[in-house]
């Protein structure tokens, strides 16, 4: 059952300012939704592209950028991937269009390899005013046995409601099962955390399922 705990709100600049552009930086598969709509989409499709892993980057030859690099699936790898390829970029900027929240600094880990970047936000991530019915329901009918979390966000949203809704009890034997190390975090004092072994879905469905 899916229990969506942010709500999108696309958020884009009318103009990305991309005479100082050499390539783009994507970190997430609503980020390149944004960019599909934009007004400035034939020239963006342009540009190089380094995503972050495999399911962000198959998004963006889906959306008609031809060049595409992939990362390892984390930021550090991502950075690492912008370096190797720094001579394209010297003297021009990376456009990193992204969440309004993030979790990690792609920015100040580039600049530290002397690589310059632009955030700039394209789309918002709203926190739900509370639990969905239904899965609120299955939880405290017990129809449901564990929890997977993908963002830091959503750990954030789902810790920040257990506590506002007084849900401690309905929640405090349920496993969760989260993306990365990251997402884990906001969460893993108040319930048993697991944490899949690569930062993508495949991971973490594998690691809920082995368990099943």
């Amino acid at each position: 059952m899916e229990a969506p705990l942010l709500e999108f709100r696309s958020c884009p600049p009318a103009s990305f300012g991309l005479q100082t552009v050499a390539a783009l930086a994507v970190t997430s598969r609503r980020s390149v939704a944004v960019l599909s709509h934009h007004t400035e989409i034939e020239l963006l499709r342009k540009l190089t592209v380094f995503a972050v892993g495999e399911a962000t980057a198959g998004a963006c030859r889906s959306a008609g950028f031809k060049r595409v690099f992939t990362a390892g699936g984390d930021l550090e790898a991502l950075a690492n991937l912008v370096c190797s390829h720094k001579a394209e970029i010297s003297g021009r900027q990376l456009l990193y269009p992204a969440a309004a929240d993030r979790a990690g600094d792609l920015v100040g880990l580039l600049a530290k390899m002397d690589i310059e970047c632009r955030l700039s936000v394209v789309y918002a991530m709203e926190p739900v005013a509370g639990f969905p019915v239904d899965a609120l329901s299955a939880v405290r009918q017990r129809r449901t046995d564990r929890i997977l979390v993908y963002s830091r966000r959503t750990a954030e949203v789902l810790q920040d409601l257990i506590v506002s809704e007084g849900l401690e009890h309905n929640f405090s034997g349920l496993p969760v099962y989260a993306i990365s190390q990251q997402a884990a975090e906001p969460i893993s004092k108040m319930m048993k955390v697991h944490v899949a072994d690569a930062p993508n879905e495949k991971a973490l469905l594998d690691l809920a399922l082995a368990e099943c």
